[in-house]
């Protein structure tokens, strides 16, 4: 190839003098790369020379926080690429060849006295401007993606996020009079203010219920003052204020409001609600360790973190929803750095970089955003199908990947799973043509084992790589239980031979014999009957949503469940998660491991009518469930 024509009939190189261009000449290279080959990854230092494509196609990708990937342009014969050697460190996007590509690599040192050329540099920074904003542009609108160059969540202000204007009441007002305030504006809390107007305490609605309804002498705490009974520790911020400093006074405090104020005038109030509904699900700076963690032992050091953010929620009165959002967030970002460092692990063992693109997914409670204990992992992964000759190469470096990554959320806290549900297998850890014959089996061999993986798999959810792999399965499962809809009676069938243990008589059930002698699992006596239940509706009803609340929001929108009944159900899962939530946190601390065990007897008589409520609530669900999907005996 004549590389001096090339660059003399093409832009910027045909403004040069032909001296110039002969001098840059016996440096220039030309690279092939096969189908699928990443010729450079966001984040990586450049690679000291730029890309001419001579042929094929190379297609540009960015890069969620999660390792997910979306095309966002196409290259062709005559494109530049790797411009940012010019200007950044770094590859601000990741390129892929789509076939089998030729490239001219034109080095650093053909660059060296241009760079002061403002027309020859202004013309791949204009290129390299435009094709970033397009990349960008392309991803808000379609993707609804933050831009990378806007603050992160946890920098946006409390102005931003605050509710406003505040419902107020005089410290002479009767706690009747607050009462009505909180029914009428449906708030969490009233700030009390002097005749100044300056805020001299808060009244939760917790605290109305601590110290007036459950009260015994009711009428006389109802006959006080809101100054009587007003919480006065007030935590106070002005406007500008980060989300993550109003979250750290929260957590610092033991409060679940802050005030926002500006030189003695109230403007606002910000809660915890607030906080998770702004998607401040950074953990602090938590996730910010985690993210630059230099090993996997960092990482686990780390873990403690989320049990006292925990804790802080639970004692603030969080919901249970709000909890698991924030705590299945950080665990996904802890699973998400272990896969980059396993991958980089790799790289630097000499074993390369990921010979396909893959996905990692996450089941169970871990899918259904509900795994606020680090209990049993249950993962799997997804891989492109290799190339012909290549299968067992592929395989075993997944594999091995799966099982390093499996081993470092071992250390941090996460146990294996004992019916090996993890990636780290070969079951669980397979090409994409593989599993969809994988799902089929399952959907035509319906013995109780396959109904049982099927339930742990079909709540998936894709944390980390390709998310349209996972997106590929979820639509397969649903044409394969549409065409054989006799798998969600079957399911039904296994999910309802388990009975709440509940008698006649609302007595409570407990183990016979064994270790947990005299003792109820809270997981089976109530949650998981109430998970593989909205389960079923949610599969029939081609819901995409993994969540148990999730899915009973939008079986309410669809009119599949009443909505006084979804309630009731919600409230049955919430009080019981919380209840465990609780207790856990409390052996956690004590320096005991997590269980869903409980003695009823140590119980106090409100959570003991609360878990009975609760298993009476499951009892309908299953009378509801066994009737629509007609199981014998309902």
């Amino acid at each position: 190839m004549d590389f001096y024509e090339l660059l003399k009939n093409t832009p910027p190189f045909s403004g040069l003098a032909d001296e110039r261009i002969r001098e840059c000449v016996p440096y220039l290279t030309t690279e092939d790369y096969l189908k699928g080959t990443y010729i450079f990854r966001q984040g990586e230092p450049h690679q000291e020379h730029m890309f001419f494509l001579l042929s094929g196609l190379v297609e540009i990708l960015l890069v969620g926080d999660h390792g997910e990937e979306r095309a966002v342009g196409l290259l062709k014969p005559g494109d530049f690429f790797g411009e940012c050697l010019l200007f950044t460190d770094s590859y601000p996007t990741t390129s892929r060849t789509v076939e089998e590509s030729r490239c001219l690599l034109i080095p650093e040192v053909c660059f060296e006295d241009l760079k002061s050329d403002p027309d020859f540099v202004g013309f791949f920074s204009h290129a390299l401007a435009e094709r970033m904003r397009y990349v960008y542009q392309e991803m808000a609108r379609e993707q609804n993606w933050p831009l990378p160059w806007e603050p992160r969540h946890y920098r946006r202000r409390l102005y931003e996020i605050m509710s406003s204007p505040v419902v107020t009441c005089l410290e002479e007002h009767r706690i009747t009079e607050v009462a009505q305030l909180f029914a009428e504006q449906e708030i969490s809390a009233v700030v009390i203010l002097d005749r100044n107007g300056t805020s001299r305490g808060i009244l939760t609605a917790k605290d109305l219920v601590r110290h007036v309804l459950a009260a015994s002498d009711f009428e006389r705490q109802a006959r006080r003052s809101a100054a009587a009974l007003m919480n006065e520790k007030l935590v106070l911020l002005p406007p500008e204020a980060h989300i993550y400093e109003a979250l750290l006074a929260m957590m610092r405090n033991q409060v679940r409001h802050v005030l926002v104020e500006n030189q003695g005038l109230l403007l606002g109030i910000v809660t915890m609600g607030d906080l998770v509904r702004a998607q401040h699900l950074d953990v602090l700076r938590t996730v910010d360790a985690v993210e630059r963690a230099p090993s996997i032992e960092d990482v686990a050091a780390r873990m403690p973190d989320i049990d006292r953010v925990m804790g802080d929620m639970v004692s603030g009165d969080a919901s249970s929803e709000e909890i698991c959002t924030l705590v299945t967030e950080f665990y996904d970002r802890v699973t998400c750095r272990l896969i980059r460092m396993v991958e980089a692990e790799m790289l630097s063992e000499g074993k390369g970089r990921p010979p396909t693109s893959y996905c990692w997914l996450t089941m169970g409670s871990g899918g259904r955003r509900e795994q606020v204990l680090r209990t049993d992992q249950d993962n799997a992964l997804i891989y492109d199908d290799p190339q012909p000759g290549e299968e067992e190469k592929t395989a075993a470096y997944f594999l091995e990947l799966a099982g390093r990554v499996v081993a470092g959320l071992e250390q941090c806290g996460f146990r294996p799973c004992p019916g090996k549900v993890m990636a780290s297998y070969p079951d669980w850890c397979k090409p994409m043509r593989e599993w969809f014959p994988t799902l089929k089996k399952w959907t035509l061999d319906l013995n109780p084992q396959m109904l049982r993986l099927m339930s742990i798999f079909l709540d998936f959810r894709p944390v980390y790589g390709q998310f349209a792999m996972a997106h590929s399965l979820r639509r397969y499962v649903f044409q394969r239980l549409e065409k054989a809809p006799v798998v969600l009676h079957f399911m039904a069938r296994d999910a309802l031979s388990r009975k709440v243990p509940l008698n006649p008589f609302r007595q409570v059930v407990t183990e016979r014999s064994g270790p947990h002698k005299d003792q109820l699992d809270l997981k089976r006596a109530v949650l998981i009957h109430i998970v593989d239940a909205v389960r079923l509706f949610a599969l029939r009803d081609g819901l995409l949503e993994t969540s148990t609340a999730g899915r009973l929001r939008q079986l309410v929108d669809k009119e599949t469940l009443p909505k006084d009944d979804a309630e009731a159900f919600q409230v049955a899962y919430d009080s019981i998660l919380m209840l465990r939530l609780r207790l856990n946190l409390r052996r956690m601390a004590e320096g005991k491991t997590p269980s869903n065990y409980v003695s009823p007897r140590k119980l106090t008589r409100r959570e003991l009518a609360m878990v009975k409520d609760a298993m009476m609530a499951v009892s309908r669900l299953q009378k509801f469930t066994g009737v629509t999907f007609r199981v014998e005996g309902y």
